[in-house]
């Protein structure tokens, strides 16, 4: 007795385990690496619908009998299987796994022809045919022979697949995207390389002039960074001339472990003490060209590059992952932020790229197999060998926008200290000029004083503004003091309704049905229900703080007003209080930020909820209206309650910080509510008693 395989394990091991046809195809071209092949040609006809072929041919080694028995035709192995094991002519490390992803491809058609001309024997060229439905008749695989036909060529060494009646379609899509993955595979960074897969037919030559222009002289910043055999790191960053900026050593590198490692994944602090090495690691090089995709940052003669490099990087941007040689999918695709470089950037945009202002690699010989692909040969299983190549690069990356951020700060001092000798300078030239070219009296006086009645209105103008930067600087740090008491608080009280829910289920396990229900049940479900709206006023600080809602894009109110009247629902649920929104039926977009519109919403409704705490207030059937309306130009927002309206403050005083007539209140809402509106290129007003009868603001706001 002994195992057999149903023809159905060829479909879960091939096009089930490999579904898209140009990743099946991309693992044939890999073979042809593995072969010391330096030409690949791949030919597509009639794909774009059901039955087309693919053909695929190289000038590899070529294989014979010996090798077509024991390699290729045995599933689950393969011919290549050796940690060092490398080529015999170009001495390529092969990136072979088990033949696998060969059998993915082979399966996408239902007939295969294999023609192979091995070095080994001039003249000499083996073929086979397979085809797929002959497995359909049979109850196991060795069921069904295959026999290779020998026959006299004039042809040199080499193998052809041709790959028949697709039961896929290959569509422009998938066709962009294998041209993409081919010409990425074999690593456009270097110029030297011997291998070169080529697509033969249309719809290639855009993308290959794309991904071929290459602009690496025009970035901002070059990283060249590396992690030795022993697990030490050194990084190295150029300006755009090439100079030298900034070193980093493995001290200054792997500082960043226990911030990023710790936190992703709860590893032992033991292990990442910044002068240890990467454990477990393979030798790697890492190259990122960072780019600033603005204008003021090119000459005036190098400014037609802009459109050409950001073309250039939508099509190859990223990182990419190079192993053996040869590139690995997923990592560098649209989609993929294997080193979280955007969600880094969220954090800090001033000094951090996204994945689409750059373009890089990692590259990993591994000629020892640490690094250990995944089943469906997309990517790498987690294992510590990867993860410390991950971490490497990212931490790289951390001390890369450090040192950005550093610069940033040490430029923003130096303007700072220089700009009032600068101001002093420039006003003593100005007088200068008033005295030396106008002679007569009079007129030089007229003018002197004209110009130090506008320098006096420069200083009142600075006065106001250093008034509101402190007074802002003390609501930021009021913030993010509460983002940090709101994020320990949210863990106690966690912790509370994990006790709270011991004690109830305890209570109903010993204490009668009857007695539990009249006397207990009710109030623990208001003590969880309690603890759920503490824990989502805790939320409500970390929520407002995030980083990329103070980018200025396209905003669309209805969306901002929804999601804030969420934010709200708990309290509004306990506080016997409601929210409608009045909306047109059309989008309302304006430009500016959501951070912005959501302070004007914010404020205003917190104006009305400190409303119904007032002395004589509705308790019951409390309501706050948000209305839009529209027209070609502006948009209005009305935000109108039935408390009591504006008591104790004249309509002036109420935008005035510090100004309020709420015991526990700050004054600051309207004045931050005002400014955000005027920011916007806004007005806003307000009517003391309005269409409900308490106050009802008036924002109008300019469309987008």
């Amino acid at each position: 007795m002994h195992f057999k395989f149903s023809p159905s394990i060829l479909s879960r091991l091939g096009e089930e385990l490999i579904p898209n046809p140009d990743q099946g195809i991309l693992e044939l071209v890999k073979n042809s690496y593995d072969a010391d092949a330096t030409v690949c040609e791949i030919e597509l006809f009639n794909t774009e619908e059901i039955g087309g072929s693919i053909v695929i041919s190289d000038n590899g080694m070529g294989m014979d009998l010996e090798t077509l028995q024991s390699g290729w035709f045995v599933i689950g192995k393969s011919e290549k299987e050796g940690a060092s094991d490398r080529t015999p002519v170009h001495n390529r490390l092969r990136v072979g796994s088990k033949g696998l992803g060969r059998l993915a491809a082979l399966r996408h058609g239902s007939h295969v022809e294999l023609t192979t001309r091995p070095k080994s024997k001039p003249n000499i060229e083996y073929i086979v045919s397979v085809c797929w439905n002959d497995f359909d008749t049979v109850d196991s695989v060795e069921d069904v022979s295959l026999s290779p036909n020998i026959r006299q060529t004039e042809l040199g060494h080499g193998t052809t697949i041709i790959i028949s009646n697709l039961k896929v379609k290959i569509g422009k899509l998938e066709i962009n995207r294998l041209a993409r993955g081919l010409l990425l595979l074999a690593d456009p960074f270097e110029t030297n390389i011997s291998f070169r897969p080529r697509l033969i037919g249309t719809g290639f030559t855009d993308i290959e002039r794309q991904v071929n222009e290459q602009f690496f002289d025009d970035a901002e910043f070059f990283l060249k960074a590396s992690l030795d055999e022993n697990g030490y790191a050194l990084a190295n960053l150029f300006d755009r001339k090439g100079a030298l900026v900034a070193s980093a050593s493995h001290y200054d590198i792997s500082k960043h472990r226990k911030q990023i490692d710790i936190a992703e994944r709860a590893l032992d602090e033991e292990k990442f003490s910044t002068d240890s090495p990467y454990l477990k690691s393979v030798p790697v090089d890492f190259e990122l060209w960072i780019f600033q995709l603005n204008p003021q940052s090119f000459s005036p003669l190098d400014r037609h590059h802009l459109p050409k490099i950001r073309h250039w990087l939508e099509a190859v941007g990223g990182v990419h992952l190079y192993h053996r040689g040869l590139r690995v999918a997923p990592y560098g695709d649209k989609g993929d932020d294997w080193l979280k470089i955007n969600f880094s950037r969220s954090r800090n945009p001033q000094v951090r790229p996204s994945n689409s202002t750059v373009i890089g690699r990692v590259i990993a010989e591994d000629s020892n197999s640490q690094l250990l692909q995944k089943t469906d040969r997309l990517g790498f299983l987690e294992n510590e060998t990867f993860l410390n190549l991950q971490q490497f690069a990212m931490n790289t990356l951390e001390w890369v926008a450090d040192f950005r951020l550093q610069t940033v700060e040490v430029k923003q001092e130096q303007v700072k200290r220089e700009i009032k000798p600068k101001i002093a300078e420039a006003k003593k030239n100005i007088e200068d000029i008033i005295t030396t070219y106008i002679l007569e009296p009079k007129p030089q006086e007229e003018t002197l004083l004209a110009f130090k009645g506008y320098d006096n209105i420069r200083e009142e103008e600075v006065d106001i503004l250093n008034v509101e930067l402190q007074l802002y600087r003390s609501l930021a740090t009021a913030g993010t003091t509460a983002a940090i008491f709101a994020h320990e608080s949210g863990r106690e009280i966690n912790t509370l309704k994990g006790q709270v829910g011991i004690l109830n289920a305890k209570m109903q396990k010993y204490i009668e049905n009857e007695i539990y229900v009249k006397y207990f049940a009710k109030t623990f479900t208001t003590i969880q229900k309690l603890a759920g709206s503490v824990q989502s006023f805790a939320k409500y600080p970390i929520y407002l703080l995030k980083k990329e809602k103070r980018s200025r894009r396209s905003v669309e109110i209805h969306q901002v007003i929804n999601d804030v009247i969420s934010l709200f629902d708990p309290f509004l649920e306990s506080s016997n209080t409601t929210i409608e929104l009045d909306r047109v039926d059309s989008e309302l977009n304006l430009r500016g930020s959501t951070a912005l519109v959501e302070a004007i919403l914010i404020n205003l409704i917190t104006n009305s909820i400190n409303a119904f705490n007032e002395k004589n207030a509705p308790i019951q059937n409390r309501k706050i209206v948000i209305r839009t309306e529209s027209n070609e130009e502006f948009i209005w927002l009305r935000v109108m309650d039935n408390a009591l309206g504006i008591q104790g403050l004249t309509i002036d005083e109420i935008w005035l910080a510090g100004k309020t007539t709420t015991r526990s209140g700050t004054g600051l809402g309207l004045k931050i509510a005002k400014d955000s509106v005027i920011d916007l290129g806004g007005q806003i007003s307000v009517i003391a008693n309005g269409q409900l009868g308490g106050a009802e603001f008036i924002v109008q706001l300019p469309l987008k």
